[in-house]
């Protein structure tokens, strides 16, 4: 979810909807806040980097998410990354990340894009427990079709006239700049999830910081703005509900940026339709999860996911409740996301810790 806005000009009855991002990109006090997706549970390298290939020898996800239709030209987002084990026959490992987002805002078509790699050590502290602590260094870009804008200058009174002066000083169309990330992470495990126990706990907690050199990030080049160093706390759980199908899955997320904070909190409840042969592999586990989350002060998420075997599928829509619902009717945005991993996160294929 991106914290955005919309203003609106009437010109010849064409409504223009324009996000924050314009206006942050012209102020030299307020800086915008990171994209990032309601299912923040499909996008662990946007959360730590040191979440690569802990608890899978691989991983790939994608992700797409649109946003705000009802008001204009939507917001598109695609992500997509992929995280391999190293050294696997060691007990001291290695994870490998690479993600990478493109993210298109308004009719301006503000566009972010970035590539990340991220490197993660893991270190097995117990035999129920281990510590991982990762970097990132990533290149983002970010571009504009100034020429879809209008401007306040560009109003004589009466009616837009495109061939007035902006009043705005010399910009560039893009600006690219080098970005760098670090995090730990401890996760705990005990007993499996299979029905016929299904005693198991699982918690991951994790803490990380992007963009701590604060890069320039400016259309003018103006060295005085810069993109805040962001904060994310994290944490998930996995409880499974003694001799019956259901685990129950809690968790949050906090970003810290500049003068943002976000606080989401939630639960999803799994119901496991099948589990996995322990002697074949002739019978593939199944679950079905629905879940509920808070955005503080912003929006009430509903998720639904189906995993099958290796890979999963999920959905989630954001119902808008911050004073922007006026304006979008509650509609905030779905996302989907696509996930395979290797071994598969319950049954037969259980995760490591």
């Amino acid at each position: 979810m991106k914290t955005k806005e919309t203003i609106s000009t009437n010109n010849n009855g064409r409504t223009l909807v324009l996000n924050v991002g314009i206006c942050i990109l012209f102020s030299s006090t307020v800086f915008a806040q990171d994209i990032h997706f309601s299912q923040f549970d499909e996008t662990p390298l946007q959360l730590n980097p040191a979440n690569a290939a802990v608890h899978h020898d691989v991983r790939v996800i994608t992700n797409y998410r649109n946003q705000w239709q009802a008001v204009g030209s939507p917001y598109k987002t695609f992500a997509a990354s992929t995280e391999f084990r190293l050294l696997k026959d060691k007990k001291n490992h290695l994870g490998l990340g690479i993600d990478f987002f493109n993210d298109k805002a308004g009719d301006a078509q503000m566009a972010s894009t970035q590539a990340n790699v991220s490197l993660s050590g893991i270190v097995p502290i117990s035999m129920k427990s281990l510590l991982s602590g990762g970097l990132m260094c990533g290149y983002g870009q970010r571009s504009m079709k100034f020429e879809n804008l209008t401007w306040g200058n560009q109003y004589n009174g009466m009616s837009y006239d495109a061939n007035l002066a902006t009043g705005e000083p010399g910009t560039g169309t893009s600006f690219s700049f080098l970005d760098l990330g670090a995090g730990v992470q401890y996760s705990y495990g005990t007993d499996e999830m299979y029905i016929s126990a299904n005693n198991a706990r699982k918690i991951n907690i994790g803490f990380s910081v992007f963009h701590p050199h604060e890069p320039v990030y400016s259309y003018y080049g103006n060295n005085s703005q810069h993109l805040h160093m962001k904060m994310v706390f994290h944490g998930d759980a996995a409880l499974g509900l003694k001799n019956t199908p259901l685990i129950l899955k809690p968790s949050y997320i906090i970003f810290m940026q500049g003068g943002v904070r976000e606080i989401t909190p939630g639960l999803a409840i799994q119901y496991v339709l099948r589990e996995g042969s322990v002697y074949t592999n002739n019978k593939n586990p199944a679950a079905f999860s629905l879940g509920g989350f808070y955005r503080t002060m912003d929006a009430f998420i509903a998720t639904a996911k189906f995993e099958f075997s290796n890979y999963a599928i999920g959905f989630s829509y954001d119902v808008n409740l911050s004073k922007l619902r006026t304006i979008t009717s509650t509609r905030g945005g779905f996302e989907i996301s696509l996930r395979y991993i290797s071994p598969g996160a319950f049954g037969k294929s259980r995760a490591r810790i």
